[in-house]
């Protein structure tokens, strides 16, 4: 009897990382809440923003890059790994983080407001067709590349200390060397953006559970495909080391 109610046993332990899990999307989305209060406004008024989107996207996007690295961090760390507390570990990773983070979320910020305005906005400006057909082949282009690097950047954030310029580089070689995990990370993006957007008149009433849920269990399904990278990259942190570490991450 003394077992089942035993707070280390797997019911508790799965309850106990359900609820991190839930904790860690809320946080998520409250400090990511300029941007998502933005991408409302635009999916209800999309044609009355119009060039202001250029403006305003990158601008809500600046918590986003931080609040991601912290996010993926503390959902690695503390609840696949059970090191540590969930919010300790998101606010540590979010504060560490920060400069670099809101630096690469204005550039990525910026990409994707171009590609949102000339997709979306420009034919409501009366661009003419053919040059909307060219500008909107070299921006999808440039967006391919746009997600496949942004699917890296913050979990390269969250673990290596890294240089801008560094961060980006190594997230573009990242995601070539390892194009099927890109594509696959890139699709899971994308699918949950087109069910959000297709379904909206349906699930409209529930969306109150969505930043409970979808943000700590987008980075918890692509830490499964990342992790591996990440281990073959760090390998074992004790080898040729006199001091023993914590290395959850080489788990």
């Amino acid at each position: 009897m003394s077992k089942i109610f035993n707070v280390d046993n797997k019911f508790f332990s799965t309850i106990n990382k359900i609820v991190d899990m839930m904790w860690l999307s809320f946080l998520w989305s409250i400090c990511s809440l300029p941007l998502i209060f933005l991408a409302m406004v635009f999916v209800i008024e999309y044609d009355k923003v119009g060039v202001l989107i250029l403006v305003l996207f990158p601008i809500g996007s600046i918590t986003v890059g931080p609040s991601s690295a912290a996010l993926y961090y503390a959902v690695v760390k503390s609840v696949r790994h059970e090191r540590s507390y969930a919010t300790k570990c998101f606010f540590h990773a979010f504060k560490v983080n920060f400069k670099i983070g809101a630096l690469s979320s204005l550039i990525f910020g910026f990409i994707g407001a171009v590609l949102i305005f000339d997709i979306i906005v420009a034919p409501y400006l009366g661009s003419s067709e053919e040059f909307s057909s060219i500008t909107r082949g070299i921006f999808l282009g440039i967006g391919v590349f746009d997600v496949f690097a942004l699917v890296w950047v913050n979990p390269l954030l969250s673990r290596f200390e890294l240089k801008l310029k560094e961060l980006i580089k190594n997230s573009l070689v990242l995601a070539v060397k390892n194009i099927f995990r890109t594509i696959l990370m890139s699709a899971l993006w994308i699918g949950m953006g087109y069910c959000f957007l297709h379904f909206f008149g349906y699930i409209y009433q529930y969306l109150i559970f969505i930043p409970f849920t979808v943000p700590a269990l987008s980075a918890l399904l692509r830490s499964f495909i990342i992790e591996p990278v990440f281990k073959r990259i760090t390998g074992d942190p004790n080898e040729d080391s006199e001091k023993e570490v914590d290395a959850w991450y080489a788990e």
